[in-house]
This record gives C-alpha cells, sequence and structure tokens, in this order.
C-alpha cells in the first residue's frame, strides 16, 4: 500500500454520534474520532461537504475585502483550493480564543493556582459521591412499599436509615438528606445536582525563575508553562489566542516522494484562508506530522541528518508566505481539537509508532500499519512483508511457538475453543484477551481445566495462566501471532534503521529539545518542549525535566491507571493515654461491636442441606430451593417457575445467582430482605402452598417474606391467617364452644432428609407440639431421648435426667460426670 492508494476515495459511513446516527461523506482513510472532530467543527451538520463549500465562501469574502486576492479568478481560485484541502483533511482552521493567562511574579500566585486545581479535583470527586448517597436516600423511600409515614421515617425504615448515615458519611449535611426525603415523599424520583466544572485544561504561563513553587504547580497541575522571561511569556500567551491554521504535511505524498511544490502552494492557501478568518489581525501558521514526516524519509528523529531536513522544512513554509502582505507567524502549537482534525500533533513531537488503527465495514477495531511506516519501510528499502509480521503478527496460531494448535490439545482445548480464540485475535489486544473465559467457553474451563467457581469470581481470570503456560512462554507466542507496536526487536532492520522508527516515548526529551532548538530560528513563535511524564514521576523528575533546555517548557504527568487502589493496612488503636489529674468517673456504658468479615467468598460445603418451597403467587407455581452452611446459615437460593417466558425465568435464575454470590461474599440476609419485601409487580395475590407466608405483593416479596421467617425469624412478616385477603380483614377467629385442636407430634423424618443423613437420624425422633413456638419451620432443640419410652421428653434436674412422660431416671449427663 502506497500514500496514495491509502489516501484514495471519498466514502459514506454512518456514524453513531451521542444522540443520533448520521450518515456522512468524509475520506475513507479518516478515522471515526476524526470524522465526528469536523462534524463539531461544523456545528454538528453532517452533510460536511456543504459546510466546508459555506466556509470557504466566506472566507473568499473576507479575503477580497482585505485585498488578498486581487481578482474574481484569483478568488474563485483560492475558495476551489482551500475548499479541496479542507475537505481532504490537509488543511484545519480555528477562530480566535481568549489568551492564555500569564500568573504575576511571585510564589503567591503559583500556590493560589494549584490549591483551586486541587480544589476543584477534590469537588468533583465529592460531588460525585454526595449526589450517589442522595440518590439512594430516595429511592430507599420510593422503593418502599407501605405506609407513606413510615417509609418517610428512618426509625421505621431500615433501608432509610443506612442509605442517610452513608450520605452523612459522604459529607452530605442533614439537610440536604432531608431535602431528599421530601423530594421523594412529594413524587419525585431523581437528585438532580449539575457537578462542578472539571479543571480547565487550559495553560498558564509563569516564570522559569520562580523555583521550587513552580516545579510544585507544575507536578500538581500539568497546566504550567515556564517561559525564560516576561517578554517571552507575553508571546506564548498572545500567539495561543491567534487564529491558527494547520497544514498536514503527510498529504503531499505523490508516487512515494514529497510534493515541494504542492506543500508550498497549499501553504499559501492556508496563510490567506487564516488571514481573512483573522480580519487584518495577526495569526499563526502551524505544520503539523513532523514526525511521520521524517520516518517518512527515513530519517532518525534524533540526528544531524534529521534536525537539518527539518530545518529546511520549515524554512521551505515561511519562504512561502513571505510574498503575502498577511502578519503571520509561523509556529508550533498544541492544540488538541486542530491535531484531532488534521490527525497529527503540530508541536514539532516524534511520530506515534508506526502501528495505527483501522475500523472495517462493521465497525471493528484492527491493527494496521501507518502510512509513514511504509513509506519509510520502503525509503529504507527495508523487507516490507518481514516488518508487518513482526508488527501485526501473524494473526494465526498454526506455528506459535510454545502456544499453539498441538500444545493447546494437549492442556484439552478442543477445535471448538481452539477456533473461537482464533476468531478473536484480529481484535484482540493481547494473547490473553484471546483466552478470556467468555471466549472459550465457562463450561470448558469449569469442566476441562477444572476452574471453580472462586476462581472465576476473580476479574481478568488468566485461562493460560492456569493451563500451565508461563509467562514467557505467552510472551513468545504473542509476539508471533499479535506482533509488537515497536520494530525495536524486529532482525530484518539494523540497529540504525530501529532509530528511525523510534516512537515519541522512546525518543530521549533531550532529543526532542535539541529538535525545537534547531527549528526556533525559522519559527515566529518560540516553541513549547512539551515533556510527557509518567503518572509516578516526583517532584524531581519535573524540576529535571523543566531544566532540560532554555526553551519553555511544559510538564505533564500521565493519567492514574485505572486498576489503581491504594491497599491501606488496618491501623492498631492506639492505647489511652493515663488521666493524672481527676479519679476516673466509673460509668456504665454501652459498648457496640461491629465485626467487619473479610471480603472473601465463603464456600459452601460439596454436600449441604437445605429446604425446597412449593408455593403459588397469585396463580403462578414457584419452587424455591435453599442451600446452608454446616451451622445453619443460608448461602445459596434457586429460584424455578414454570409456565413462565423463557426471559423472565432467566431474569428470576440469574437473579438468584446474584443473591447468593452476595450471600457467599458477607452480604447480611438481613439486607436482601429490607430491600426486597414489599416490592411490587406482577404477579401478586394470595400465597398457596406456604403455611407462614399468605399473601405477597409480587414474586421477591414472596420469597424474601419466606427467608425471612425461616432464617432471621421475622415473623412479623409472616401472615399466618389465611383468610387475611378477605374483605373484611378480620380472618375467622375460633369456633364458640369448639376447642382447638392440639397439634399432633411429627416425626423428625418430615423435617430431617434422610438421604441428607444418610439414614442417620434415628426412626422413633419426633418433633413435640410446642405452644409457645413461633410460626415457621420447626427447630429442633437439644434434647435426650428416653430409654424407657424413647421419647425425647428428657429434663435436667440437678445433676440427674428424669423423663416427664415415664418417669425413668437416666442419671447423670456424661459431660457432667467427666467434669
Amino acid at each position: 500500500m502506497d500514500s496514495d492508494t491509502s489516501r484514495a476515495g471519498i466514502e459514506g459511513r454512518i456514524l453513531e454520534l451521542g444522540d443520533r446516527l448520521v450518515e456522512v461523506v468524509a475520506p475513507a482513510h479518516f478515522s471515526n474520532a476524526r470524522v465526528e472532530a469536523w462534524i463539531d467543527w461544523a456545528g454538528g451538520k453532517s452533510d460536511l461537504a456543504t459546510a466546508i463549500l459555506h466556509y470557504a465562501y466566506e472566507l473568499a469574502g473576507k479575503a477580497q475585502a482585505q485585498g488578498l486576492t486581487k481578482d474574481l479568478k484569483t478568488r474563485t481560485r483560492f475558495r476551489e483550493a482551500i475548499t479541496e484541502a479542507m475537505q481532504l483533511g490537509v488543511v484545519a482552521i480555528t477562530p480566535a480564543r481568549a489568551p492564555l493567562k500569564v500568573l504575576e511574579p511571585g510564589a503567591a500566585a503559583l500556590e493560589r493556582m494549584t490549591a483551586a486545581h486541587r480544589g476543584r479535583e477534590a469537588a468533583q470527586a465529592a460531588a460525585g459521591l454526595v449526589s450517589a448517597r442522595l440518590q439512594a436516600v430516595m429511592d430507599a423511600i420510593l422503593r418502599c412499599d407501605g405506609d407513606p409515614e413510615a417509609c418517610a421515617d428512618p426509625a421505621r425504615n431500615t433501608s432509610l436509615a443506612r442509605a442517610a448515615e452513608a450520605a452523612r458519611n459522604a459529607g452530605a449535611p442533614d439537610s440536604a438528606i432531608l431535602d431528599a426525603i421530601a423530594l421523594a415523599r412529594s413524587g419525585e424520583s431523581a437528585w438532580i445536582c449539575a457537578p462542578p466544572p472539571p479543571a480547565p485544561a487550559t495553560p498558564f504561563v509563569a516564570l522559569a525563575s520562580e523555583g521550587p513553587s513552580l516545579v510544585r504547580a507544575a507536578w500538581a497541575t500539568g497546566r504550567l508553562i515556564a517561559a525564560t522571561d516576561a517578554v517571552q511569556a507575553a508571546a506564548i500567551a498572545e500567539s495561543a489566542a491567534l487564529p491558527t491554521a494547520g497544514v498536514e504535511l503527510m498529504g503531499f505524498w505523490r508516487d512515494g516522494a514529497f510534493d515541494e511544490a504542492a506543500f508550498a502552494a497549499t501553504t499559501r492557501t492556508a496563510s490567506i484562508a487564516v488571514g481573512a478568518e483573522a480580519e487584518g489581525g495577526p495569526a499563526v501558521l502551524a505544520v503539523g506530522g513532523l514526525g511521520e514526516w521524517l520516518v517518512a524519509h527515513g530519517f532518525d528523529y534524533d540526528s544531524d541528518d534529521g534536525r537539518a531536513a527539518a530545518r529546511n522544512l520549515f524554512q521551505l513554509a515561511h519562504d512561502a508566505i513571505q510574498s503575502l502582505d498577511i502578519d503571520l507567524r509561523l509556529g508550533l502549537v498544541n492544540d488538541p481539537e486542530l491535531a484531532l482534525r488534521l490527525g497529527v500533533r503540530l508541536d514539532g513531537a516524534p511520530w506515534s509508532g508506526p502501528v495505527t488503527v483501522a475500523e472495517t465495514a462493521d465497525g471493528e477495531t484492527v491493527r494496521v500499519l501507518s502510512e509513514a511506516a511504509i513509506l519509510g519501510l520502503k525509503a529504507l528499502d527495508v523487507d516490507l512483508a518481514a516488518a508487518q509480521a513482526a508488527l501485526l503478527g501473524s494473526r494465526s496460531l498454526a506455528e506459535a511457538p510454545a502456544i499453539n494448535i498441538e500444545t493447546l490439545a494437549a492442556r484439552g482445548f478442543t477445535s471448538l475453543e481452539i477456533e473461537a480464540a482464533q476468531a478473536e485475535l484480529p481484535f484482540a489486544r493481547s494473547l490473553r484477551d484471546a483466552f478470556r473465559v467468555h471466549v472459550v467457553g465457562e463450561g470448558f474451563v469449569r469442566d476441562v481445566l477444572g476452574v471453580d467457581g472462586d476462581q472465576l469470581a476473580i476479574p481478568g481470570f488468566d485461562v493460560l495462566a492456569f493451563a500451565g503456560f508461563t509467562d514467557a512462554e505467552v510472551a513468545a507466542a504473542q509476539a508471533h501471532v499479535l506482533g509488537s507496536d515497536s520494530l525495536a526487536q524486529c532482525d530484518a532492520l539494523t540497529e540504525d534503521q530501529r532509530r528511525v522508527f523510534r516512537s515519541a516515548g522512546e525518543v530521549p526529551l533531550e532529543a526532542q529539545a535539541a529538535m525545537l532548538g534547531t527549528l526556533a530560528p525559522a519559527l515566529d513563535v518560540a516553541p513549547v518542549l512539551d515533556a510527557a511524564l509518567p503518572w509516578a514521576a516526583t517532584l524531581a523528575d519535573v524540576e529535571a525535566a523543566l531544566s532540560v533546555s532554555d526553551l519553555p517548557v511544559r510538564v505533564r504527568r500521565g493519567a492514574a491507571p485505572a486498576a489503581l487502589a491504594l491497599e491501606i493496612p488496618s491501623v492498631p488503636e492506639l492505647p489511652a493515654r493515663a488521666q493524672a489529674v481527676e479519679e476516673p468517673v466509673i460509668q456504665e456504658r454501652i459498648v457496640e461491636r461491629v465485626i467487619e468479615r473479610e471480603r472473601s467468598r465463603r464456600k459452601l460445603p460439596d454436600r449441604r442441606k437445605g429446604y425446597i418451597q412449593k408455593a403459588a403467587v397469585g396463580g403462578h407455581k414457584v419452587y424455591l430451593h435453599t442451600g446452608e452452611y454446616d451451622d445453619g446459615e443460608l448461602g445459596e437460593i434457586f429460584i424455578d417457575m414454570h409456565k413462565e417466558g423463557a426471559a423472565f425465568r432467566s431474569l428470576m435464575n440469574n437473579f438468584a445467582i446474584s443473591v447468593s454470590l452476595g450471600l457467599q461474599h458477607g452480604v447480611p440476609l438481613e439486607e436482601f430482605v429490607d430491600a426486597f419485601v414489599f416490592t411490587r409487580f406482577e404477579p401478586a395475590g394470595p400465597v398457596t402452598g406456604n403455611d407462614t407466608v399468605k399473601s405477597a405483593t409480587s414474586i421477591l416479596d414472596y420469597i424474601f417474606r419466606e427467608l425471612g421467617v425461616s432464617y432471621l425469624g421475622r415473623n412479623d412478616l409472616a401472615s399466618p391467617d389465611s383468610a387475611e385477603l378477605n374483605a373484611d380483614g378480620l380472618g375467622r377467629g375460633k369456633a364458640d364452644g369448639v376447642a382447638a385442636e392440639e397439634p399432633e407430634p411429627q416425626p423428625a423424618s418430615r423435617f430431617i432428609s434422610r438421604g441428607f443423613a444418610r439414614g442417620a437420624a434415628p426412626d422413633n425422633l419426633v418433633f413435640l407440639p410446642s405452644a409457645g413456638r413461633p410460626a415457621g419451620p420447626a427447630v429442633l432443640a437439644e434434647a435426650e431421648v428416653c430409654a424407657a419410652c424413647g421419647d425425647i421428653a428428657v429434663v435436667r434436674k440437678g445433676q440427674a435426667l428424669i423423663c416427664e412422660t415415664c418417669g425413668a431416671r437416666a442419671g447423670r449427663r456424661a459431660d457432667d460426670q467427666a467434669g
């Protein structure tokens, strides 16, 4: 692929914007992000051709009014030239903006800027957390289906009390919590709060001589340009506000060579356009894509030849605009919006690397060689196929080292899993991504590899590592299959050739300073060295970057890693200070002991007990299965429904799984009960088949009523009166003169699974009725079986055990005798 074919053609495409789908016509080599940047420039209009044409007519009129075009023919040629250049994306223009702020000398201004920046960041984080907590306060009321007064009272609504306490701990004042309660009571459903504006990215200009205050401000904000003196600081601030035209260098390659004449002509056209935009005032012309241009010629960015070539290029641009009667300044700019529309940086930095991304017709993103990389490889007479294989990989597992079809099959992978991973390779960023659980299948990793549920719950579980492949084997296979973003290890290139293809992260900061220093004499505005440091850079690193050159410097640290998490160890309580002045006053205190559970999954035993409850809610059958730990605590639930839609059944099944995971990770059952009882949706109504819950407002209401009664003793959730839903609501009561039937003893086999106990429960074990026993599942109290009559009515009197049924004396308990 050469430059001409890579840029050939205008195509139509459909873009998904934030609020709509649009059909747009744009150059085929534009990425979707670049097209969206042009749509934003056009005020949201998707007809870019018409928007650019209208803008060209406007510029032509301004140019004629200022005398920049002499006659109708010249004006027509200018309009056609600027229209074509903008539609091809080789020229872009931004209007005038507000100038940068120059801080007054002294440490005080720098410290105020640093404090304001930190304040905005803290306000952003705090506002988001407080808003979420206040929304939870409203939700706790809106989800409550009971007496409105009780739902809005933290003393009677447990969920509301917890949400209010969390909001207070997050920093919300009690007045805001009460406002949230009032809004929810009035029927509002959302806590509307506009977050504070983020910290602006617009830089400040300060003097480099400010010392430690400058270093701290640059380290904290990343927005500081350190200028050498006040005159230079004022020039930088003024130039950043001027109308700016950018010209992309890579758009002028013709038949494998750079067309200097076309570049000079387009530079003059862009100069007239930005001069017309400035309406007689000063303007800036910037040349973009220097790093790519050097690579395409085969020049090392950090070499004398590369610096000389760049100086000649900028001198060519400088000479092209000298004949124009325009107050125009040639410079390098750091304008993210302009850079996005042109597709290249305009600050003279090294290129981003040999690999870029392209989007397929169905919207998938794939890695491809950049235009500059292809031209540079040809210029240096490097084997293109070998370089492409090193950068993009073979995209096949067939002949990969260490991890290939044969080694995978030996570890249990079948053709089904291997083909699934193979199909994922064109879109994967790493080999591990192609073997994620969702790609090869959860059933395979469970049944064949033997991964248990606890391991699958780990985010980003590494299937290849579990299968026994080492990091070195994965790295070797990945380099063969997916390639690399760098040619540093490609054997097809010599050491000098590898230096040509170094990206911005591989070129030292001193080399970038040397390049800008070489270009400075050809520029009308002092270039600013953009020093990009890692997020973990220290104050000493920032100070060293600020002193690397006599040029103006802006130091920026990278963003913190998305997975960054600070591990804070538990701090032991400090010993109390001794009171030496007064005698301590002994007072009674109520001490609440808070036990924090470890956030790890508590695995259920492989053979577990529980029960199955069959019921019908509003005529819809529901089967509730429970699983318990050895101590009787609930650990899992299963919900089965029949004659319902597949989607509804699947939702209930997955809901049960999520509740089970919560229980196994330490979420108290009380939380689930408080959250889901009184929820209202169909099916609802009378409940049949359950001896404690006789009505429910929804399936979830029934399930968590049943669990609350059975496992928490929440008899307030039970409705033992079978006529609760009668019109009078009074039930049946007792018949006059008819004694209530006494409950009969029940065999233990009704409540204990013979299969679970493997026949260990005695056949003569029964449960006796207890008048004081609350409604709900029977509970087997600790008791002894009488050897004489087989009853369990054995009580302890003194040191002896006596059966209250037959009076037999069983003697002392074994544990008492042992004591």
